[in-house]
């Protein structure tokens, strides 16, 4: 058991990870000796999940992964339902359609869908997105008690751009807005020239189980295109979400 303990330590390094690791850092992350990581290591990359391109070089996830993903995907309700809404979505607002699963924990990206422009942002599928700046994670917290939101953070939050909300106390007066107006916006907070609008997708319990997200660069994706796509956001959230169950109130667009 405790060797299966060290093992996912070290796999979950790589879902923060913005590249390979060396073994030094595995070990130091991790507080494993160098030798215990290395017999781990070697033994994921036996099985397809880990990979190092050459002798003593770094490590990074393997293709084993893309198997499980793939898995996923065809087994997921969520996914099957939500698929023609976020093609729907894409055709209108022309910009990148992304659908995050939460887990309680995690919201990772499960589904993109891209726009035909050369310049658009790339959403990746299997990545987790940051709770604190995405529009993404700040709809799924604005469903959150308040209490459950110092399970996720501390007081100080990490700065990606002069934009990003760096006080839990900020990020809570924020979340109120998010919560009345049911989508959250990402104005460059995680990225310089890239905004974002979000909705939370819920279950026939009316738990949260995701989000609906359109990302895209600020050159277009400007504050006066938002406010034209929030109602697109809000009423493909909800679409999706009364075809999970959820008995919320539909609101059709004029």
């Amino acid at each position: 058991m405790k060797i299966i303990k060290k093992s996912v330590a070290i796999l979950d390094l790589f879902l923060s990870s913005d590249g390979d690791l060396s073994l030094e850092e595995i070990a130091k992350l991790t507080r494993l000796n160098k030798s215990t990581a290395r017999r781990i290591l070697l033994a994921l990359i036996d099985c397809g999940f880990m990979k190092q391109t050459k002798r003593r070089g770094k490590y990074s996830l393997g293709m084993k992964f893309l198997d499980y993903t793939k898995a996923l995907k065809q087994h997921n309700s969520i996914m099957e339902v939500a698929e023609p809404y976020l093609n729907e979505v894409g055709r209108i607002i022309d910009e990148t359609v992304s659908l995050a699963l939460w887990d309680g924990r995690n919201a990772v990206i499960y589904q993109s869908i891209y726009p035909s422009h050369p310049l658009k942002v790339t959403s990746y599928e299997g990545r987790m997105a940051s709770l604190h700046f995405s529009s993404l994670g700040k709809a799924i917290l604005a469903e959150m008690p308040e209490d459950e939101l110092r399970t996720h953070f501390s007081n100080n939050l990490r700065r990606y751009t002069q934009n990003t909300i760096t006080d839990i106390n900020d990020l809570k007066k924020h979340l109120i807005n998010v919560r009345q107006e049911g989508v959250a916006i990402d104005d460059e907070e995680g990225f310089q020239g890239v905004r974002g609008i979000a909705a939370t997708l819920k279950n026939n319990e009316g738990v949260v189980v995701g989000a609906l997200n359109i990302l895209g660069p600020s050159i277009r994706l400007t504050r006066e295109k938002i406010r034209e796509c929030i109602p697109v956001v809000k009423d493909y959230a909800l679409r999706i979400s009364n075809a999970l169950g959820y008995n919320g109130e539909k609101k059709i667009l004029g």
